[in-house]
């Protein structure tokens, strides 16, 4: 089914059914929690029963999104569901116990922009080229006209935004900037939004990046660089997790750099490795070597073992990328 056939019949099936179910992988991110809140909304003022669902509870910043206190960890499975949309997942692994509580709910309705993605959904709409689901959402509502408003722009906006770093990356299209456009004209303030879930930052988040910076390693003749974040960091900076987001920047930003890596320790020989490229490699394909995925611009793995094994691991795919061997 080609896109634009399985976009009609998601939009039908919307407007066909009294109540759905919306998710998005764990360690959410703003394109899948911003994409979560638009969508959710715009179908709760259609008329239709909604469960916004996550494995955890919403993580800060995102939890300051309007509508994020809509957000819930259970579900009611005696409610007679008529689907589930996932959001921003590649993989039915990244959605943990989410996955296993919703196996009897169809259809399974998946709407995601990774490349890696594995169309685990009954219906799949994929879209590599587009910048964000957020984007997607936004067709769907339009396609469907659903109901949109400020708070709903908020959501769309801020999905697009995150995922193109404040629309600095190269998935940053045409298309994404009008959709921001018609999002401001709807009422959202992007200073605002910004505020939220992009630069406002806790004292922690700082002193963290202070510890982070001073790991910062360049191999293959500076051509790759790597920063690690230790469990020990984040204690003794007072952080989260997302408080290390976007520190793999400052590394894929050096000059001469082509593959930048941060790898946050998850647990005990447990870590994930947070791949960005900047022109050659294509970052989803050196991350599936791992187990993982994503986009050519950034993806990620999560591994077990020894940290100096792991990194050498890496340096010497990573190396094969550079060199043309993939």
């Amino acid at each position: 089914m080609d896109h634009t056939k399985t976009l009609r019949k998601i939009v039908e099936i919307l407007k066909e059914g009294r109540a759905f179910i919306l998710t998005t992988h764990k360690d959410p991110d703003g394109d899948g929690i911003g994409s979560m809140l638009a969508l959710g909304q715009s179908l709760k003022q259609a008329g239709k029963e909604v469960c916004l669902l996550l494995e955890e509870a919403v993580p800060p910043p995102f939890d300051l999104l309007v509508g994020a206190d809509l957000i819930e960890q259970e579900v009611d499975l005696d409610i007679k569901w008529a689907g589930v949309l996932v959001l921003d997942c590649a993989d039915e692994k990244r959605l943990g116990s989410v996955a296993k509580n919703l196996s009897s709910v169809r259809p399974w309705i998946n709407i995601d922009h990774h490349e890696t993605n594995t169309e685990f959904g009954d219906i799949n709409l994929i879209e590599p080229k587009g910048s964000s689901t957020g984007e997607l959402v936004h067709g769907i509502i339009k396609e469907g006209e659903f109901p949109i408003n400020v708070d709903i722009a908020e959501g769309i906006f801020a999905a697009i935004q995150t995922d193109t770093g404040s629309f600095r990356y190269d998935n940053t299209s045409s298309k994404a900037m009008r959709i921001a456009a018609e999002m401001i004209d709807f009422g959202v303030n992007p200073w605002e939004v910004t505020q939220k879930v992009m630069d406002g930052h806790d004292l922690s988040r700082l002193r963290l990046l202070r510890s982070a910076l001073g790991t910062i390693e360049l191999h293959h003749s500076g051509k790759i660089g790597i920063i690690v974040l230790t469990k020990g960091m984040f204690e003794e900076a007072g952080a989260g997790k997302l408080d290390s987001e976007r520190f793999v920047d400052f590394v894929r930003f050096i000059r001469g750099v082509e593959i930048a890596a941060l790898i946050r320790q998850t647990g005990h020989r447990k870590y994930k490795f947070s791949i960005r490229s900047n022109n050659q490699v294509n970052a989803a394909k050196l991350a599936f070597q791992f187990g993982g995925g994503g986009h050519e611009r950034a993806a990620g793995f999560d591994c077990e073992g020894d940290l100096m094994e792991l990194k050498e691991s890496f340096i010497r795919e990573a190396g094969r990328f550079l060199n043309g061997r993939r």
